[in-house]
């Protein structure tokens, strides 16, 4: 059967969501346990930067050669391989951390050994999508994975908040192995042909270097999103500190903290989903960037937890409109030999480098009021909203 027939794609598009959907649910575990487990043990601006770097710089010095990669080799296969490894290398970190609860550095192994996973899995599955439906859906595609993703980012603040005020951490690397467990059977039933690679790494690497630079507006494109999430850094990473701060060392704020940013990013990937296709993308991306940096600044703003609450549920609700709109943009527009490499830099400009963002926000949050860098930061954001509206619509 043709892998473009109408049941080919059907059944490769459900068995992408429900793999991609349990990796996201046992990763986004994961991560919880890690930053409040030490949220909770040090409030401290210094190890929020630690926790950055440990699980963002990794993906940032992999992820070119992971593009390289993607567009070498069966994606299907480098993903199981990728998600495999990485869980069990947590659990088995996980079981030795439980035995060394103080030992808070065994949980920042983690944390890099899961953005090795990160670097390597990001470029290949957006990368992997294009292959398995036809070009008329990918729209609808991203936008129900959103939906599928913000439902999945609801359940898993709760599990892992219920989890590890009950057992140890132990157990949330265990599901964690179950889900990438569930994910594999997902993606064995798969039909993926391997891409045709035309010249060795190296050269590959710089031959997706040269497509970007030759290309003038995604040059900018890519330039003026990394400026982007250098601003977004901040509310990225120390949200669950400033919480904590501002409004009490208590659990269930910061899993009301991830459910407002979650219920607003599933309404606004229903809206997607439901809109089939996203026209005029560069003007809705440099809109959901302007969205984003007034709700920072009210975050910043913010003197009660409701009020707080509210604008991350807008943040939220905004953050589709940039990451599954500059998704999509790149899936329509980048010819499918170089995708993986355009998206693992795309990848490095747009969430790995916040730990070079949080060199200097991380330790600026202990000498300074962390609502300052909000204000600040969602100020300039609207700057680079701009900037991208005006240079990249052209």
């Amino acid at each position: 059967m043709s892998s473009s027939s109408p049941v080919t794609w059907h059944r490769n598009a459900a068995a992408y969501l429900i793999s991609q959907n349990l990796i996201v649910l046992g990763s986004a575990m994961a991560f919880f346990a890690i930053l409040w487990q030490i949220t909770l043990n040090t409030a401290s601006g210094a190890w929020m930067t630690y926790v950055s770097l440990a699980t963002s710089l990794p993906t940032l010095l992999i992820a070119l050669l992971a593009g390289v990669w993607a567009d070498r080799y069966n994606r299907k296969w480098l993903l199981i391989i990728t998600i495999g490894t990485v869980s069990a290398l947590s659990l088995s970190l996980a079981a030795l951390f439980v035995r060394r609860p103080r030992d808070l550095s065994l949980l920042l192994v983690i944390g890099v050994v899961r953005a090795l996973g990160t670097g390597l899995k990001t470029p290949t599955q957006n990368a992997l999508l294009p292959q398995l439906v036809p070009r008329d859906v990918i729209s609808r595609m991203n936008g129900l994975n959103q939906i599928i993703y913000s439902v999945v980012m609801l359940i898993a603040p709760l599990a892992a908040g219920w989890l590890l005020a009950r057992t140890t951490i132990f157990w949330i690397f265990a599901a964690d192995s179950t889900t990438t467990v569930l994910a594999i059977a997902a993606l064995l039933t798969l039909r993926v042909d391997r891409p045709t690679a035309v010249a060795p790494a190296p050269g590959q690497l710089r031959r997706g270097l040269r497509y970007v630079a030759s290309h003038h507006v995604l040059a900018v494109f890519m330039l003026l999103t990394a400026a982007a999430f250098i601003l977004i850094a901040p509310v990225s990473q120390m949200n669950s500190i400033y919480v904590t701060r501002r409004f009490g060392n208590v659990v269930w704020h910061l899993t009301a903290n991830e459910w407002a940013f979650t219920l607003g990013s599933s309404l606004a990937g229903a809206f997607i989903f439901w809109r089939k296709h996203i026209r005029r993308q560069p003007t809705v991306i440099a809109a959901g960037f302007a969205a984003a940096g007034l709700c920072i600044i009210g975050m910043g703003a913010a003197g009660a937890l409701l009020l707080y609450l509210t604008a991350i549920f807008f943040l939220g609700a905004s953050s589709p409109f940039f990451l599954t709109v500059q998704t999509i943009y790149l899936q329509e527009t980048v010819p499918g030999a170089m995708m993986g490499r355009v998206f693992a830099l795309w990848s490095m400009l747009s969430t790995s480098i916040y730990p070079v963002a949080m060199l200097a926000f991380g330790p600026l949050a202990d000498r300074v009021p962390i609502s300052s860098i909000f204000v600040v930061t969602g100020a300039l954001l609207l700057i680079v909203a701009w900037l991208f509206h005006r240079f990249v619509r052209q």
